[in-house]
């Protein structure tokens, strides 16, 4: 069977230390417990690393630790990604000031990947965003369907 090919956001590197948060950090656990069962492939980007890195002490260092310990795969930002956000950001499908959020739909879209994993429901793991960021999507060319799910939302698939 085909792992599922995965792109995660900076959201999912955080909730595993989310102590105000125990049903999303027991969730994004058990889902890590996959990862390292090899139950998906799991792909990032320099952006993510970047608002890691950014992250106060000490949660920096407890997720660069999980980042260092995790298989992923980083994907570069190619033009393609770049202009791709940019039009994001200009057709209002996300607010002006996400552009990394832009940048890891983008990502997720040129690469094809079965879904982009978030808890962040504002701005990419709800319904409306994913309708708007679909119809730029389309009116690109890019046909590969854009999931945009929770780490509960994945386990669950791997429930059944």
């Amino acid at each position: 069977m085909k792992r599922l090919r995965l792109y995660l956001d900076t959201t999912v590197w955080n909730f595993p230390f989310a102590d105000d948060a125990p049903e999303k950090q027991a969730d994004t656990l058990d889902f890590f417990q996959r990862v390292r069962y090899g139950t998906f492939e799991i792909f990032t980007s320099q952006v993510v690393l970047e608002e890691l890195e950014g992250a106060p002490e000490p949660r920096r260092s407890q997720v660069m630790k999980l980042w260092q310990e995790t298989s992923h795969v980083r994907l570069g930002i190619p033009a393609e990604a770049r202009e791709l956000a940019l039009l994001y950001l200009k057709k209002k499908a996300l607010p002006a000031r996400s552009v990394a959020d832009a940048l890891h739909v983008a990502l997720t879209t040129i690469h094809q990947m079965d879904a982009l994993v978030s808890w962040n429901f504002k701005h990419l793991a709800n319904l409306n965003r994913r309708s708007k960021l679909a119809s730029v999507n389309l009116s690109q060319g890019y046909n590969h369907p854009l999931e945009l799910v929770t780490p509960l939302e994945v386990l669950d698939d791997e429930k059944r």
